[in-house]
Formats: C-alpha cells, structure tokens, sequence
C-alpha cells in the first residue's frame, strides 16, 4: 500500500516537474524591444559647453532647451539568432523640433547594427550629414567588472556589471544568463548572457528591454548595402576627425566620436 501511494504522489508531480523545464526555457534565438531614454536638456547642456566660442550652433541650441523636455524615449530593436545580432531602430513619429535634433545627430543616431560573436565581427550603419558611414571592425573591447548587484528587467532576473569601452568611457550593464548569448543593444557584448539594461552616463542615456519574443527573425549580415565602402573604427576616426576637427574642440570630438559607436 506504501509504494502505492509513493507511485501515485509521483505521477502526481510529474506535470510539476514539466512545467518547471518549460520555466527553464533559454532562448537561442528571438526579438527584445528596448526603450532608450535620452536626458537631453542635459545633453545639449553639454554640448552647448563643449562648443568653441563664436560657433554658430552654440545660440541655435541655447534657444532650443527651455523648449525641449527633459527626456525622450527613443525605440529600438536587437534580433538575435545563434550567435548574430541586429540593432535597429523602431520608427515612430516624434515632434519637428526632437526630428531636427535626431537629423543633426545631437540625440542619437538611428544607427543599426550586426554583431557576430563566433567569428568576432561588429558591423554599424549611420547616417551623417546626407552621407552613409559604415563601420565594419572586430567587436567592441570592453572591460567588464561584474557585481553583486540584481534587478528585474522585463520580467528576467539581471546582474549589474560595470565597464569602460573606448578606453575611457564608464558603461553600466545589466545581462541575463537566461538568454545564453554574449550580446546585447547595438555592438556591446561580452558578458555572460543577454544585456537587458544599459546606462551610458557620458552620453545621458539609458536603455532597458520592455519586452521579449520568442520568435526566429531573419539576421541581416551586411547592413552596409552593396555600394557601401567599410571603414575600420580608426579609420572611421580619423576621418571624423579630418573634416570636423577644424570647427569641433577635441572634447566635444571625443563625445561625438563615442556617441557614434555606441
């Protein structure tokens, strides 16, 4: 009668145990949404004081914060499948004056993007000035120190990690060891696990996931086009520097420069 009733608790478990496996699920391939937020009175604050004297942009844009908010949200979307990635924007229409400032490349750069973990290649896509700019390098370096540090993102437990990317700029991420894949938004990587959450204090942004789908979307591996000429990050740098480097100080370069990669 005992080993009766031990079979018929056990029979009565197994759906337990099956839902549980479901829980467990880890995805290899699937579709986040993340909101970015951009602080940007604080961002033209900064660009405003990074500008040289005399710089015809500097009195455009003080006239332009009392009538901006003091942050906007921006879209975006990381496909992933196996170990590629890509990063797009989610189109949406935003009000003349946020348009303009997204046209000039002073909030964010509608960049998208492709990242290959396996083979170590890093691929990103923007528009400047009228022209195309098409970065293709090895991925991203970035330092990361992980903490003890935990918060729910979209509905998955998360550990906080602190890094610097591009030598000198402080990132704060936020990944899942859920989704086993050493990705996250636009080119970061390198943690064990999918980066829902990332904060760039530098540039005035955040950005967390809202929501993941499991779904098989089609990776895109030349974002480029076919008439598109790649560039290294140097070299892209190095002519960034070229034609701006006569009317933009070396700070407000560098925050361009940073602001393009990331």
């Amino acid at each position: 009668m005992k080993k009766i009733l031990q079979l018929l608790v056990l029979v009565a478990l197994l759906p337990m145990y099956s839902a549980t496996a479901q829980y467990a699920y880890f995805p290899q391939e699937g579709v986040i949404t993340f909101d970015k937020t951009v602080h940007i009175k604080n961002l033209l604050k900064r660009h405003v004081n990074s500008l040289k004297d005399g710089d015809f942009q500097k009195r455009f844009i003080e006239e332009l914060i009392p009538k901006v908010s003091e942050t906007i949200v921006l879209k975006k979307k990381l496909s992933f499948s196996g170990q590629e990635t890509n990063w797009e924007p989610i189109k949406e229409t935003m009000n003349p004056i946020v348009t303009n400032l997204l046209n000039m490349g002073l909030v964010d750069y509608q960049n998208t993007a492709y990242q290959n973990i396996k083979t170590d290649e890093a691929q990103s896509s923007f528009d400047l000035a009228g022209s195309n700019i098409y970065v293709k390098d090895s991925l991203l370096n970035v330092k990361w120190k992980i903490t003890d540090e935990y918060r729910e993102i979209a509905g998955y437990s998360c550990r906080r990690a602190n890094g610097v990317v591009l030598d000198s700029v402080y990132v704060v991420a936020f990944y899942t060891d859920q989704i086993p894949l050493s990705a996250g938004p636009n080119v970061m990587h390198g943690l064990p696990g999918m980066i829902l959450g990332l904060v760039v204090p530098e540039q005035h942004f955040n950005m967390y996931a809202t929501k993941v789908d499991f779904s098989s979307p089609v990776i895109k591996t030349n974002i480029g086009g076919k008439r598109a000429t790649a560039m290294t990050r140097r070299e892209m740098e190095a002519k960034m520097r070229e034609t701006m480097g006569n009317w933009l100080s070396e700070k407000q370069l560098n925050l361009l420069l940073a602001a393009m990669q990331l």
